[in-house]
């Protein structure tokens, strides 16, 4: 096998053998666990440092200018450490992410445009096509360089809550309230199908006792045990094979008062978007207004773009 422009990752033997290695997540551990006042006191510094530089727009700079490297040596322990693949430098990185870009836009469900054809088995082959690999280079810069995604929505996590991210690939929610808000003392659950990127996820966290990294199989409506105080759903809903059930789930595992951070891609159902999620849009859209209480942006039901949207559980 090629282990550089070529990597074709065998994706269901790679979960296997790493859920066989994973220390199991403590049910009972919290994100400020073992942190102290000190450590509280150093995570609010280091956040607020870091909120200052994105503000004056300087962590992007030194993210480009390859000044900040921390994000590529993580990637590189995972890409050279974890997969076995040859070892590469920040313009190796570059490079690769033009490589696998052009192999992506190759990846398409169209030819299963029968809804009843194009369910979850078809939806997890297309998500572990090798093309995918492209992914893990465009998320994970993306993530480089907007750390702290979850800031806006931070004022709707509660002190000692449990927030999940369905559909989580990356999990660039998790990641910010995992490496930023440790301080706030949350027990977190990340679900996915079992693709390259929960791969990567799953082993970015494996040190971490607080969070709980959960394969969707296929078929599989309601993944998320226990309740929740939020739920993120972030460029997810366009994907699903059936998204008016993973919605019913979502609502239910939320606690009363809870939150689902959403949003809606209007697409064409193409590419990697679901014929059904294109189908079943509207409904779907009509069971979170009838549900849920908009409390910032909104759900227009006309089939234009939803963007990120805060709803909270009637």
């Amino acid at each position: 096998m090629n282990r550089y422009d070529d990597f074709r990752p065998d994706v269901k033997r790679l979960i296997e053998e790493q859920g066989a290695r994973l220390a199991p997540p403590d049910p009972g551990a919290r994100s400020a666990g073992g942190l102290g006042v000190l450590g509280i006191l150093r995570s609010l510094a280091h956040l607020y440092w870091l909120g200052a530089q994105i503000r004056l727009g300087l962590h992007q700079r030194v993210i480009q200018a390859n000044l900040r490297l921390n994000w590529f040596e993580e990637f590189r322990e995972y890409w050279v450490g974890e997969l076995g693949n040859r070892p590469i430098q920040p313009h190796d990185f570059y490079f690769l992410a033009g490589v696998y870009r052009q192999r992506v836009q190759e990846i398409s469900l169209e030819a299963a445009q029968d809804p009843p054809l194009h369910g979850d088995r078809a939806h997890l082959e297309a998500w572990r096509n090798p093309a995918i690999v492209y992914y893990l280079f465009g998320h994970t810069y993306r993530l480089a360089l907007s750390p702290l995604q979850v800031h806006r929505f931070t004022r709707f996590l509660p002190r000692g809550g449990r927030v999940a991210e369905y559909g989580c690939g990356l999990a660039p929610i998790l990641t910010g309230l995992a490496r930023h808000y440790r301080h706030l003392n949350l027990q977190l659950v990340g679900g996915d199908i079992p693709h390259i990127l929960f791969h990567f996820a799953r082993w970015k966290f494996r040190n971490d006792r607080f969070v709980t990294m959960v394969p969707i199989l296929p078929d599989d409506d309601a993944p998320l045990a226990g309740t929740y105080d939020a739920i993120f759903c972030l460029e997810v809903l366009e994907h699903l094979p059936r998204p008016i059930p993973v919605l019913r789930h979502l609502h239910a595992v939320l606690k009363p008062g809870g939150h689902l951070i959403f949003d809606y891609i209007s697409s064409e159902g193409t590419g990697l978007d679901t014929v059904t999620s294109l189908r079943d849009r509207i409904p779907a859209l009509e069971f979170i207004l009838e549900h849920f209480d908009v409390v910032r942006g909104r759900v227009p039901t006309d089939g234009s773009h939803v963007e990120t949207t805060v709803a909270r559980k009637r």
